[in-house]
């Protein structure tokens, strides 16, 4: 039996992460997967159906660059996740000014 007088804690982690290095790989992992998804995503809704695509495109790619900041993994990707932001802002606001302008041109021919 060992004298409770010689126990010692745990070493503290190597990096100053809060998180076990499991959950960063997890999360890693889910980065690497969500930020390709989120690209994909705003370059389909810029093709088509923009309020959709780019909806979900935009909100992947802030649940990224979250996990991103949060985790302090795979900063490389918050790049790309911010391009997904990007189209998919510009697909919305291009579908827009298309309805504008259909409507605006419906209204002109009348």
């Amino acid at each position: 039996m060992q004298n409770p007088n010689d126990w010692t804690p745990p070493p503290p982690p190597q990096d100053d992460s809060m998180f076990s290095p499991q959950t960063r790989e997890y999360y890693a992992e889910q980065i690497r997967k969500d930020s390709v998804k989120a690209l994909v995503l705003s370059i389909i809704g810029f093709v088509c159906c923009p309020p959709i695509f780019a909806y979900y495109a935009w909100n992947t790619a802030q649940e990224v660059i979250s996990n991103i900041e949060l985790y302090h993994v795979e900063e490389g990707r918050k790049g790309m996740a911010q391009a997904a932001k990007v189209l998919a802002i510009a697909s919305i606001g291009l579908w827009a000014v298309g309805v504008f302008l259909r409507i605006l041109a419906a209204g002109i021919g009348r």
